[in-house]
């Protein structure tokens, strides 16, 4: 069903400037972030006073404005936030964007009267996850950029929830706050507004013999940019409410273009439904200002490798044509053109060999005369850093025009985008003079002046004088669309009364139309006694040393044996099927739960950390046949899983790193969700764990050994690469047959892992190993160490297992004495050719 209602265009805003390019050129909303706490810490970002300024400009021309607040929070940092929040509050933001549970359940307790939005870095991607969110006060969910329009559709039937997608801009290869690449290989977290985007770099396919595999491009896990303009009544079918548009690290021409080409694509939908298309003038806008080619996501089909930009990682610009030839002492080209090009355009020609020459049309000729613009066919203009060959392909990265086009509509302090006003005035003699306002939504004044009307002694009053005098709106978000007036003639009206009155009018209208966003005061001292009510019912931290269990997720039967064997008290089971593994299926839960009996550990069922819609019934079956098979409990890492757990009644439920589990009012939550275990995010540092409330009260969990998963995403590499494609098109899952990995260029490999479900996981090839840190872990009460054993083969398992087992006895008889046994930590060694890490235990994530 087509939206009944006009859908919302978001525009990213990194800056002033980018704002005013988003509002001018037709944003209904817009999402920006402050100095702290925002996902995009290297956009310019607004100060307080600033956001101040930018939501009075936004609101007066009708926009909203939607604050990221969609960074993890760690407890210390609470106070500070809570401050933020009340600030945010008080200059009348419409809603705050975040990512933490926790702080999500902060803002519901102590604001309910602030609008949230979950972000994309929640991972919500079916209806479940919605539902949750739903049930904690979110008013707007951001689903994951994997969701099919199908599964939109379907969501959208399971949960009276808006939804928000994206529409344009640059993607994550990775489920965004799945991350963790850039926080373990560089400390810079995603999850904490500091991305070092790895996903742009360079990168070496290798087989398991460490043979470099030929690929069209380095840049391995660069997707394309998204681009749905084209689409846009689908996306309006699927009922979603906002096409949110990526880039607040663009420059504002970027936002201009963009949004406006956006604009008009909808308003053409409006107008002509059944006829709708995109301009060809739109498309190479949208291309030109940037673009890493375009795909459509996920959003028509699986993409396969159509999704990437092997090639290169940042903006290719508009195809201009083909290289000519060369004149060496000239250094001038001559070229092709396809497209017209002027002086000051930016250009790229892609070289045979040698990689790229850029540069600025500084001079241009054709037919050997000088020109400032050529539409097509050959022009000559000289370049410098390399000897292009004919044939090489050239592309203009810059329009001069185009950005001249877009720069118009933001740099005038008056404006562009105004609002219709019509003005009545009544001048009669001897009376006051009075002036009727209203403005194109319905807000209306009357302003009546201190003069009274005379009879002219010398020069009457025109109504040519009236008109000139109030329709100087200037700088002001008016413009003049009708003036009715009731003039006597022969009367003189001062020009600074009208003067008066029209800025008085203008003043109350400014005022009724920032009235509409006000939100209802809030005390300081109201606030501040809210929060002490929601932070007191934190329990007391109650750390106490505990001799901790051992835990271990492993990939199939054999390895399950062996940490059985090994000494392990709790296994986790199920999941994701590794496609070089046989895993431990449905069929097999029966035999694995029997084997952990036999053994006296607890059976622990996995779900998939990533289900759609169309897969709910697999899903509850994992549920269905580890309950059959009288599983002590269910281990959930995404926030859907979860509620569906909640939703069947399962009494055993615990909550893995996956759901960012950050600080104590996440926990909280989790608790209050019905959750009996959480296992802490690996970006936690010792300092930060030793801040939590929770600690001795309920079962914590920490990622002690192992090869972490470092992204989880929809794109398969090795299929698309080697299997030309998907399961829907008959990939012969080379993934089944050999290992491989991912080599950067400091010659580290990254093991890559596919499933079941052709997803890709990519691993840390440092193993996280915490063995010498046992004595603090025990000291704050950290009762479950777990092992990641799901991707090692089974005597890797034993002797992990077998090795911890006994450092666990060895660390609780010797106390702060502690030390690992040499051949131990050497056996280790010996299983991890990569080396080792302690993820941020000490260090940190940068800030």
């Amino acid at each position: 069903m087509v939206q009944k209602e006009r859908i919302e265009l978001l525009a990213p805003v990194g800056g002033p400037e980018a704002l005013r390019a988003a509002v001018e050129n037709g944003a209904d909303a817009v999402y920006l972030g402050g100095k702290m706490f925002s996902a995009r810490q290297s956009a310019q970002n607004f100060d307080l006073e600033e956001l101040r300024e930018a939501v009075k400009y936004a609101h007066l021309r009708g926009v909203k404005v939607y604050i990221a607040v969609n960074t993890l929070v760690d407890n210390s940092e609470f106070p500070e936030l809570i401050d933020y929040l009340y600030d945010l509050y008080t200059i009348h933001v419409d809603a705050v964007i975040v990512q933490d549970l926790g702080v999500a359940s902060l803002i519901r307790a102590v604001l309910p009267e602030l609008e949230l939005h979950a972000s994309t870095q929640m991972t919500v991607h079916n209806g479940a996850g919605v539902r949750y969110l739903e049930e904690l006060g979110i008013l707007r969910a951001v689903l994951a950029r994997e969701v099919s329009l199908e599964n939109i559709e379907l969501i959208g039937k399971s949960t009276s929830l808006p939804l928000e997608v994206f529409v344009h801009g640059a993607l994550c290869v990775s489920y965004s706050g799945q991350c963790l690449m850039s926080s373990m290989v560089g400390g810079r977290s995603g999850n904490r507004g500091k991305c070092a985007q790895p996903c742009r770099l360079k990168y070496t396919l290798v087989n398991g013999k460490g043979e470099e595999i030929k690929t069209a491009g380095e840049h391995l896990l660069s997707p394309k940019d998204l681009n749905m303009i084209e689409h846009l009544p689908l996306l309006l079918k699927s009922g979603v409410v906002s096409l949110k548009v990526e880039g607040r690290m663009k420059r504002p021409e970027y936002v201009a273009t963009v949004i406006r080409n956006y604009r008009e694509a909808l308003e053409n939908f409006y107008r002509e439904p059944e006829s709708f298309k995109v301009g060809i003038s739109s498309l190479k806008e949208l291309t030109q200002i940037f673009n890493r080619d375009f795909t459509t996501g996920y959003y028509l089909e699986k993409p396969g490798p159509h999704l990437m930009s092997y090639q290169r990682p940042n903006n290719r610009g508009l195809r201009l044509g083909r290289v000519m030839g060369y004149n060496p002492k000239t250094q001038e080209v001559t070229v092709s053109l396809d497209e017209p090009l002027r002086v000051g355009d930016g250009y790229e020609i892609w070289i045979t060999r040698g990689g790229r020459i850029a540069g600025e049309i500084r001079t241009l000729k054709q037919n050997n005369m000088p020109v400032t613009r050529a539409e097509k066919g050959e022009v000559t203009f000289p370049i410098q850093g390399g000897v292009p060959r004919t044939g090489d392909r050239i592309f203009k990265t810059a329009d001069f025009a185009l950005l001249q086009k877009a720069q118009e509509s933001f740099v005038s302090s008056a404006g562009v985008r105004k609002i219709p006003l019509d003005l009545f005035i009544e001048v009669k003699m001897g009376r006051n003079v009075v002036l009727k306002a209203q403005d194109y939504d319905g807000h209306s004044t009357e302003v009546q002046g201190n003069y009274v009307v005379e009879k002219a002694q010398k020069h009457a009053t025109s109504r040519e004088d009236v008109f000139k005098q109030l329709a100087r709106l200037g700088n002001t978000v008016f413009t003049l669309r009708t003036l009715e007036m009731e003039l006597d003639e022969g009367v003189m009206v001062p020009l600074s009364e009208l003067n008066n009155l029209r800025r008085e009018a203008v003043a109350n209208l400014e005022e009724r139309r920032l009235a509409g966003f006000i939100k209802p005061e809030i005390a300081r001292e109201v606030y501040q006694e809210r929060v002490r009510a929601f932070r007191e019912n934190l329990p007391l931290p109650r750390p106490v040393r505990v001799k901790p269990k051992l835990s271990v997720l492993v990939g199939d039967m054999p390895s399950l044996k062996a940490a059985l064997k090994a000494g392990a008290d709790i296994i986790y089971l199920g999941g994701e099927v590794l496609r070089r593994k046989k895993g431990i299926g449905f069929d097999s839960f029966r035999d694995a739960v029997r084997e952990c009996r036999e053994q006296g550990a607890e059976a622990v069922i996995l779900l998939p950390r990533i289900y759609h819609e169309k897969d709910l019934d697999t899903i509850k079956r994992y549920f269905a046949k580890g309950q059959e098979a009288g599983a002590d409990a269910f281990l959930v890492g995404n926030l859907g899983t979860l509620q569906l757990a909640r939703e069947l009644e399962i009494t055993s439920i615990r909550g893995d790193y996956t759901l960012n589990i950050f600080n104590d009012y996440t926990m909280r939550n989790l608790i209050e969700a019905g959750v009996e275990q959480v296992t802490l995010s690996p970006e936690l540092s010792l300092k930060q764990i030793e801040k939590l409330h929770f600690l001795g009260l309920i079962n914590l969990e920490l990622m002690v050994h192992g090869s972490l998963p470092l992204m989880l995403t929809e794109h398969c590499l090795v299929g698309n690469i080697l299997g030309k494609g998907h399961q829907e098109r008959g990939c012969p899952y080379p993934c089944k047959k050999e290992a491989y990995g991912l080599k950067d260029r400091m010659n580290m490999v990254f093991p890559i892992e596919s499933d079941e479900f052709c997803r890709m996981l990519i691993y840390n090839p440092k193993v996280h190993n915490l063995l010498e840190h046992l004595p603090p872990l025990m000291d704050l009460g950290i009762n479950i160490l777990r092992i990641e054993g799901r991707r090692e083969e089974d005597y890797w398992v034993k002797k992990v297992v077998k090795i911890y087992r006994e450092e666990i006895e060895r660390c609780w008889e010797a106390g702060p004495r502690y030390r690992p046994a040499e051949r131990n930590m050497a056996e280790l060694q010996g299983l991890s050719p990569g080396g080792f890490n302690k993820g941020h235990l000490y260090r940190g994530v940068l800030e």
